[in-house]
């Protein structure tokens, strides 16, 4: 059994919950979206480490990795968490801002995993950063019986209302200028207006 089938049987228990430390957000996104203490931060390193390996590693870019911070507290791109949830047999797809989100998203989607988020952040009132964030339906029997914000900045899972103010918590990540990411189920049919 898959690691991503392994969670979507978990019943409807309070969903694991990764807090913020450093700049490890995207080990806390992936980890919170597995819903499982899956990825360490060495492995992360690593997959960072191969992927600036594929680019031609010199001395300098292995020093100043172009997919993590300099200092070692993480900072992942969006190439080290796709390259992980590959792994998971997990693909990534970019949602097309110019397209409607309810007709693109849809959580009754059997081969929607969750979603990642890529939100801008104002850092010591001094400067933009982008911080990483899991969005995830749970399912009990094929029936949808929630959605999650499971971001490491909030000190506990928040579970949206209703599926609308998940839409509206999305309009409003564009809005802001942020990314939306649908981790999609590897094998599956994919019919989701791409």
């Amino acid at each position: 059994m898959g690691e991503s089938e392994r969670v979507i049987k978990k019943t409807a228990r309070e969903p694991y919950h990764e807090r913020q430390s450093l700049w490890f957000c995207g080990q806390h996104t992936l980890n919170n979206l597995l819903q499982g203490d899956v990825f360490t931060r060495e492995q992360l390193e690593n997959i960072a480490l191969k992927l600036a390996k594929q680019g031609g590693l010199t001395w300098r870019s292995y020093i100043f990795n172009p997919h993590k911070s300099i200092f070692g507290a993480g900072n992942y791109d969006i190439n080290v968490l796709e390259k992980a949830l590959m792994n998971e047999n997990l693909e990534v797809q970019w949602f097309d801002v110019r397209k409607d989100i309810r007709s693109v998203i849809q959580f009754t989607d059997e081969t929607l995993f969750g979603l990642i988020l890529n939100v801008p952040t104002l850092r010591f009132y001094l400067w933009t950063s982008y911080h990483w964030i899991a969005i995830k339906p749970f399912f009990i029997d094929n029936k949808l019986t929630g959605v999650y914000n499971l971001d490491s900045k909030l000190s506990r899972a928040e579970k949206f209302e209703n599926v609308e103010e998940v839409y509206k918590f999305l309009e409003s990540v564009v809005y802001q200028n942020g990314n939306i990411l649908l981790v999609k189920k590897m094998g599956k049919i994919l019919n989701n207006g791409f």
